[in-house]
Protein backbone atom coordinates (compact mmCIF):
# COMPACT_ATOMS: atom_id res chain seq x y z
CA UNK A 1 0.00 0.00 0.00
CA UNK A 2 2.88 2.48 0.84
CA UNK A 3 4.29 1.49 -2.24
CA UNK A 4 0.76 2.20 -4.05
CA UNK A 5 1.19 5.62 -2.42
CA UNK A 6 4.46 6.14 -3.19
CA UNK A 7 4.16 5.63 -6.54
CA UNK A 8 1.13 8.08 -6.90
CA UNK A 9 2.80 10.45 -5.09
CA UNK A 10 5.48 11.00 -7.11
CA UNK A 11 3.58 10.91 -10.53
CA UNK A 12 1.39 13.74 -8.69
CA UNK A 13 4.62 15.50 -8.44
CA UNK A 14 6.12 15.00 -11.84
CA UNK A 15 3.07 16.39 -13.74
CA UNK A 16 3.03 19.62 -11.19
CA UNK A 17 6.60 19.93 -11.75
CA UNK A 18 5.77 19.56 -15.15
CA UNK A 19 4.12 23.01 -16.63
CA UNK A 20 3.96 21.95 -20.01
CA UNK A 21 0.69 20.28 -19.91
CA UNK A 22 -0.85 23.17 -18.06
CA UNK A 23 0.46 25.62 -20.56
CA UNK A 24 -0.85 23.76 -23.66
CA UNK A 25 -4.33 23.35 -21.98
CA UNK A 26 -4.38 27.34 -21.23
CA UNK A 27 -3.00 28.27 -24.86
CA UNK A 28 -5.77 25.57 -26.18
CA UNK A 29 -8.19 27.88 -24.08
CA UNK A 30 -7.01 30.95 -25.04
CA UNK A 31 -7.37 30.13 -28.77
CA UNK A 32 -10.87 28.17 -28.69
CA UNK A 33 -11.94 31.18 -26.64
CA UNK A 34 -10.90 33.71 -29.62
CA UNK A 35 -12.56 31.77 -32.50
CA UNK A 36 -15.62 31.16 -30.27
CA UNK A 37 -16.15 35.47 -29.95
CA UNK A 38 -15.61 35.86 -33.57
CA UNK A 39 -18.05 33.22 -34.73
CA UNK A 40 -20.34 34.76 -32.70
CA UNK A 41 -19.79 38.51 -33.69
CA UNK A 42 -20.10 36.67 -37.51
CA UNK A 43 -23.64 35.09 -36.69
CA UNK A 44 -25.04 38.16 -34.80
CA UNK A 45 -23.42 39.96 -38.13
CA UNK A 46 -25.15 37.58 -39.92
CA UNK A 47 -28.50 38.19 -38.03
CA UNK A 48 -28.23 34.68 -36.05
CA UNK A 49 -29.48 34.57 -31.91
CA UNK A 50 -31.31 36.27 -29.93
CA UNK A 51 -31.92 39.89 -29.06
CA UNK A 52 -29.96 39.93 -25.73
CA UNK A 53 -27.84 42.68 -24.28
CA UNK A 54 -24.69 40.46 -24.28
CA UNK A 55 -25.66 39.87 -28.34
CA UNK A 56 -26.33 43.67 -29.06
CA UNK A 57 -22.81 44.84 -27.32
CA UNK A 58 -21.22 41.78 -29.23
CA UNK A 59 -23.33 43.11 -32.38
CA UNK A 60 -21.86 46.89 -31.81
CA UNK A 61 -18.34 45.13 -33.13
CA UNK A 62 -19.47 44.25 -36.50
CA UNK A 63 -21.02 47.83 -37.32
CA UNK A 64 -18.89 49.94 -38.86
CA UNK A 65 -19.31 53.51 -37.43
CA UNK A 66 -19.37 56.90 -40.11
CA UNK A 67 -17.85 60.40 -39.62
CA UNK A 68 -15.36 60.28 -36.87
CA UNK A 69 -15.02 57.21 -34.56
CA UNK A 70 -15.40 57.90 -30.70
CA UNK A 71 -12.85 55.84 -28.21
CA UNK A 72 -15.83 53.37 -27.35
CA UNK A 73 -15.48 52.71 -31.13
CA UNK A 74 -11.50 52.17 -31.13
CA UNK A 75 -12.12 50.36 -27.94
CA UNK A 76 -14.83 47.70 -29.83
CA UNK A 77 -12.69 47.38 -32.74
CA UNK A 78 -9.42 46.79 -30.33
CA UNK A 79 -11.33 43.90 -28.50
CA UNK A 80 -12.47 42.35 -32.11
CA UNK A 81 -8.75 42.75 -33.06
CA UNK A 82 -7.42 40.89 -29.84
CA UNK A 83 -9.44 38.07 -30.75
CA UNK A 84 -8.01 37.83 -33.80
CA UNK A 85 -4.44 38.25 -32.26
CA UNK A 86 -5.44 35.10 -29.95
CA UNK A 87 -7.17 33.23 -31.99
CA UNK A 88 -4.80 33.52 -35.22
CA UNK A 89 -1.35 34.03 -33.53
CA UNK A 90 -1.01 32.09 -30.53
CA UNK A 91 -0.97 28.87 -32.75
CA UNK A 92 1.61 30.26 -34.96
CA UNK A 93 3.77 30.64 -31.55
CA UNK A 94 3.18 27.17 -30.77
CA UNK A 95 7.18 26.58 -32.10
CA UNK A 96 8.22 29.40 -29.49
CA UNK A 97 6.63 27.89 -26.69
CA UNK A 98 7.79 24.48 -27.48
CA UNK A 99 11.62 25.58 -27.83
CA UNK A 100 10.94 27.61 -24.34
CA UNK A 101 9.79 24.19 -22.74
CA UNK A 102 12.25 22.13 -23.88
CA UNK A 103 15.08 24.38 -22.66
CA UNK A 104 13.18 25.42 -19.35
CA UNK A 105 13.07 21.85 -18.69
CA UNK A 106 16.47 20.89 -19.40
CA UNK A 107 17.49 24.01 -17.16
CA UNK A 108 15.38 22.96 -14.40
CA UNK A 109 16.52 19.26 -14.45
CA UNK A 110 20.05 20.80 -13.76
CA UNK A 111 18.09 22.59 -10.47
CA UNK A 112 18.45 25.90 -12.68
CA UNK A 113 16.22 28.85 -11.52
CA UNK A 114 13.36 28.80 -14.66
CA UNK A 115 10.33 30.76 -15.29
CA UNK A 116 6.94 30.05 -15.81
CA UNK A 117 5.79 30.06 -20.14
CA UNK A 118 3.21 32.59 -19.42
CA UNK A 119 6.03 35.01 -18.65
CA UNK A 120 6.84 34.60 -22.29
CA UNK A 121 3.82 34.29 -23.80
CA UNK A 122 2.67 37.40 -22.43
CA UNK A 123 5.67 39.04 -23.76
CA UNK A 124 4.39 37.82 -27.35
CA UNK A 125 1.18 38.70 -27.01
CA UNK A 126 1.74 42.14 -25.66
CA UNK A 127 3.22 42.49 -29.32
CA UNK A 128 0.08 41.55 -31.25
CA UNK A 129 -2.13 43.41 -29.03
CA UNK A 130 -0.27 46.31 -29.82
CA UNK A 131 -0.95 45.49 -33.05
CA UNK A 132 -4.32 45.22 -32.36
CA UNK A 133 -4.37 48.55 -31.36
CA UNK A 134 -2.98 50.16 -34.52
CA UNK A 135 -5.20 48.07 -36.75
CA UNK A 136 -7.89 49.51 -34.96
CA UNK A 137 -6.95 53.10 -35.47
CA UNK A 138 -6.54 51.91 -38.96
CA UNK A 139 -9.70 50.93 -39.62
CA UNK A 140 -11.07 53.62 -37.39
CA UNK A 141 -9.73 55.77 -40.18
CA UNK A 142 -10.73 53.96 -43.19
CA UNK A 143 -14.23 53.97 -41.80
CA UNK A 144 -14.58 57.73 -41.43
CA UNK A 145 -12.78 57.86 -44.90
CA UNK A 146 -16.01 55.48 -46.03
CA UNK A 147 -13.49 53.48 -47.65
CA UNK A 148 -15.27 49.96 -45.86
CA UNK A 149 -18.31 48.00 -46.17
CA UNK A 150 -21.07 47.07 -44.26
CA UNK A 151 -19.34 43.96 -44.28
CA UNK A 152 -15.73 45.35 -43.36
CA UNK A 153 -13.54 45.19 -46.23
CA UNK A 154 -12.42 47.56 -48.41
CA UNK A 155 -14.71 49.22 -51.00
CA UNK A 156 -11.98 50.48 -53.92
CA UNK A 157 -10.77 47.33 -55.98
CA UNK A 158 -7.44 49.14 -56.60
CA UNK A 159 -6.77 49.95 -53.04
CA UNK A 160 -7.83 46.27 -52.17
CA UNK A 161 -5.28 45.07 -55.43
CA UNK A 162 -2.29 47.20 -53.81
CA UNK A 163 -2.82 45.58 -50.53
CA UNK A 164 -2.66 41.87 -51.56
CA UNK A 165 0.17 42.49 -54.01
CA UNK A 166 1.86 44.03 -51.15
CA UNK A 167 1.23 41.60 -48.89
CA UNK A 168 2.16 38.55 -51.73
CA UNK A 169 5.69 40.71 -52.62
CA UNK A 170 6.64 40.78 -48.52
CA UNK A 171 6.52 37.17 -48.83
CA UNK A 172 9.29 37.27 -51.54
CA UNK A 173 12.07 39.43 -48.71
CA UNK A 174 14.95 38.87 -46.95
CA UNK A 175 13.00 40.09 -43.98
CA UNK A 176 10.68 37.95 -44.10
CA UNK A 177 12.90 34.89 -44.50
CA UNK A 178 15.20 36.51 -41.09
CA UNK A 179 12.23 36.28 -39.39
CA UNK A 180 10.96 33.24 -40.30
CA UNK A 181 13.70 31.21 -39.56
CA UNK A 182 13.70 32.52 -36.12
CA UNK A 183 10.21 31.90 -35.52
CA UNK A 184 10.94 28.39 -37.13
CA UNK A 185 13.78 27.69 -35.00
CA UNK A 186 14.20 29.66 -31.79
CA UNK A 187 16.71 27.43 -29.85
CA UNK A 188 19.77 29.05 -31.10
CA UNK A 189 18.33 32.77 -30.12
CA UNK A 190 16.87 31.21 -26.95
CA UNK A 191 20.32 30.29 -25.72
CA UNK A 192 22.34 32.96 -26.87
CA UNK A 193 19.78 35.11 -24.89
CA UNK A 194 18.87 33.13 -21.80
CA UNK A 195 17.16 34.86 -19.06
CA UNK A 196 16.30 33.03 -15.64
CA UNK A 197 14.33 36.38 -14.15
CA UNK A 198 10.85 37.05 -14.94
CA UNK A 199 11.59 40.56 -16.82
CA UNK A 200 14.00 38.98 -18.58
CA UNK A 201 11.66 36.06 -19.71
CA UNK A 202 9.09 38.54 -20.55
CA UNK A 203 11.45 40.65 -22.74
CA UNK A 204 12.30 37.54 -24.81
CA UNK A 205 8.77 36.97 -25.11
CA UNK A 206 8.56 40.61 -26.70
CA UNK A 207 11.53 40.13 -28.77
CA UNK A 208 10.21 37.15 -30.32
CA UNK A 209 6.83 39.24 -30.80
CA UNK A 210 8.37 41.51 -33.24
CA UNK A 211 10.13 38.99 -35.09
CA UNK A 212 6.84 36.76 -35.75
CA UNK A 213 4.85 40.47 -36.39
CA UNK A 214 7.86 41.14 -39.41
CA UNK A 215 6.68 37.65 -40.61
CA UNK A 216 3.45 37.70 -40.47
CA UNK A 217 2.29 41.37 -40.45
CA UNK A 218 1.49 41.54 -44.22
CA UNK A 219 -0.87 38.72 -43.99
CA UNK A 220 -2.80 39.75 -41.62
CA UNK A 221 -3.30 42.73 -43.46
CA UNK A 222 -4.80 40.86 -46.06
CA UNK A 223 -8.01 40.81 -43.69
CA UNK A 224 -9.04 44.13 -44.97
CA UNK A 225 -9.61 43.13 -47.90
CA UNK A 226 -11.31 39.68 -47.73
CA UNK A 227 -13.21 41.15 -44.82
CA UNK A 228 -12.54 41.71 -41.05
CA UNK A 229 -14.98 39.33 -39.93
CA UNK A 230 -14.54 36.81 -42.64
CA UNK A 231 -14.19 33.66 -40.76
CA UNK A 232 -13.29 31.70 -43.55
CA UNK A 233 -10.52 33.88 -44.56
CA UNK A 234 -9.58 34.36 -41.31
CA UNK A 235 -9.00 30.79 -41.14
CA UNK A 236 -7.15 30.10 -44.10
CA UNK A 237 -4.28 32.56 -43.23
CA UNK A 238 -4.14 31.21 -39.98
CA UNK A 239 -3.52 28.01 -41.59
CA UNK A 240 -0.89 29.58 -43.94
CA UNK A 241 1.00 30.99 -40.34
CA UNK A 242 1.09 27.96 -38.88
CA UNK A 243 2.46 25.83 -41.91
CA UNK A 244 5.04 28.31 -42.15
CA UNK A 245 6.38 27.89 -39.15
CA UNK A 246 6.16 24.28 -38.46
CA UNK A 247 6.42 22.00 -41.95
CA UNK A 248 9.87 21.04 -42.51
CA UNK A 249 10.29 22.75 -45.89
CA UNK A 250 8.20 26.35 -45.73
CA UNK A 251 9.48 28.03 -49.68
CA UNK A 252 6.43 26.32 -51.31
CA UNK A 253 3.75 27.91 -49.04
CA UNK A 254 5.60 31.31 -48.30
CA UNK A 255 6.39 31.28 -52.12
CA UNK A 256 3.10 29.83 -53.64
CA UNK A 257 1.13 32.03 -51.13
CA UNK A 258 2.95 35.23 -52.74
CA UNK A 259 2.20 34.21 -55.78
CA UNK A 260 -1.70 33.46 -55.03
CA UNK A 261 -2.15 36.85 -53.51
CA UNK A 262 -0.17 38.90 -56.19
CA UNK A 263 -2.28 37.31 -58.52
CA UNK A 264 -5.28 38.36 -56.86
CA UNK A 265 -4.53 41.73 -56.36
CA UNK A 266 -3.59 42.18 -60.13
CA UNK A 267 -6.98 40.82 -60.59
CA UNK A 268 -8.52 43.27 -58.33
CA UNK A 269 -6.33 46.47 -60.37
CA UNK A 270 -7.17 44.99 -63.56
CA UNK A 271 -10.96 44.38 -62.70
CA UNK A 272 -11.75 48.14 -62.83
CA UNK A 273 -10.37 48.40 -66.61
CA UNK A 274 -12.30 45.84 -68.00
Amino acid sequence: MSETNSYHEGWMRRRIDDPRPLAWAGIAILVVAGWAFLATMAAVQDGVGSSSYALELIASLCTVSTGVWTGQDLALAGVMWSAMAFAMMLPAGAPLLATYMDIAGAAKAKQMDVVSPSVLIAGYMTVWLAFAAVASLVQGALSAAGALSSDMYLLHPVVGGLVLMGAGAWQFTPTKHQCLSKCRRPFTWFMANWRDDEWGVFKLGLAQGVICLMCCWALMAVMFVAGLMNLFWMAVLAVVMVLEKTVPNPKPVVYGTGIVLILFGAGLLIAPMV
